[in-house]
């Protein structure tokens, strides 16, 4: 994090550094330590290796198919939102969230911890991508046809097979109309990629919601307000999935399961590393349960002096 806030022109406060981290150089007046290299490395690799994952240099497992199986007879229609709409949708929407949550925590503009919305979005971008990573992996190792296989492929040996059999070995013709890319995603359903995603981004953010906007500040309608937004825009981004035909319905139940796990895995691990670098949360007395149980219950005692 210390490469991007020095970028950005932030000094990241002391009480956060290492003090034994070793520097390796110094880059326009960035010092670049052993930490921050390994970081840049593995993260090279891993969008290398979606990159490849995702187009195909890397084979997925083929499988086989039944004669006129009406699961991957569907039409193809395209898609109600697009991977670059995804794409777009996750970063702003989290962007907004996290900023709208740091402005009401201050009241104010000028008082927005710049440091605060980078880190929470380091955090954000880091459980998206690995979520990223384990559906690529997971699509490469099944393999399975999409609902409308047989519309975008149109393989060979189906042209005059029986009606039940499985065929095993097949050539993709429909050449003309869709890229080699295309092709490879007909084959790649399973689990749903939108679902994964966008249901960790779902969990995350209400995460974030939950431990930073304090009620007795903002009343009792935002925090359910920014909650809702966040689990509606998971819920259909991933319902898309299934009314667009793109993946059947079990590959968008178990994205949207791969998804909230990693996100809730992904909290319990950085709820401490949160809790030290929130400077809001750092103010309060926090409990070793769940992150915001204590706040929660401190404001509650402080405005109505019950004893718990």
């Amino acid at each position: 994090m210390g490469i991007i806030l020095s970028v950005l022109g932030i000094e990241e406060p002391t009480s956060y550094e290492n003090p034994q981290k070793k520097i390796l150089a110094t880059l326009y007046g960035i010092q670049i330590s052993l930490a921050h290299l390994l970081n840049v490395l593995i993260s090279i690799f891993v969008v290398v290796l979606i990159i490849l994952l995702e187009c195909g240099v890397i084979p997925s497992v083929i499988q086989g198919f039944y004669c006129r199986d009406p699961l991957i007879s569907h039409k193809y229609k395209g898609d109600t939102i697009t991977t670059e709409t995804l794409g777009v949708l996750a970063v702003l929407v989290p962007l907004l969230i996290i900023t709208s949550t740091e402005l009401l925590a201050h009241q104010s503009f000028k008082k927005i911890n710049v440091y605060t919305v980078v880190f929470y979005m380091q955090e954000c971008t880091v459980g998206a991508v690995l979520v990223l990573l384990l559906t690529s992996i997971a699509k490469v190792i099944v393999g399975e046809h999409r609902p409308h296989f047989f519309d975008m492929c149109q393989p060979d040996t189906a042209v005059n097979c029986t009606i039940g059999e499985f065929i095993e070995t097949y050539k993709c013709t429909n050449t003309a109309k869709f890229s080699y890319l295309d092709l490879v995603d007909a084959s790649l359903s399973f689990p749903s990629g939108h679902s994964s995603v966008s249901w960790f981004l779902g969990i995350y953010l209400c995460f974030v919601i939950h431990i930073r906007t304090i009620t007795i500040n903002v009343g009792y309608v935002m925090k359910p307000f920014l909650i809702s937004i966040a689990l509606t825009l998971s819920l259909v981004c991933s319902l898309s999935r299934i009314t667009d035909r793109r993946h059947h319905w079990w590959d968008v139940l178990a994205g949207s399961i791969l998804g909230i796990l990693v996100a809730l895995y992904y909290i319990v691990v950085v709820s401490e590393k949160i809790k030290k670098n929130d400077p809001i949360l750092r103010s309060y007395s926090l409990a070793e349960d769940i992150p915001g149980m204590q706040l929660s219950r401190n404001n509650l005692e402080t405005s109505s002096n019950v004893t718990f």
